[in-house]
């Protein structure tokens, strides 16, 4: 199942496999917590989101910074 979720001005289509829509919450908090308490200069990922995959309790983040992907928790 595919849906798209509004992140600050920005649609990114949401790919579920093996996982359902009750981790939209959880994703959301998770990208957030990314954007505002950043770890590294790197994680600039979250302005450059072109996919995301949730699978189980993990989202896959598909960028188009040199085609990255991002594995994160959300649980």
């Amino acid at each position: 199942m595919t849906t798209e979720i509004m992140f600050h001005d920005q649609k990114i289509p949401v790919r579920f496999i093996s996982s359902d829509q009750k981790a939209i919450p959880m994703l959301i908090q998770v990208l957030e917590s990314c954007r505002t308490h950043p770890a590294n200069k790197q994680q600039d990922y979250v302005y450059h989101i072109d996919l995301i995959e949730v699978v189980g309790n993990n989202a896959i983040l598909y960028t188009s910074i040199e085609d990255e992907r991002i594995h994160l928790p959300l649980y």
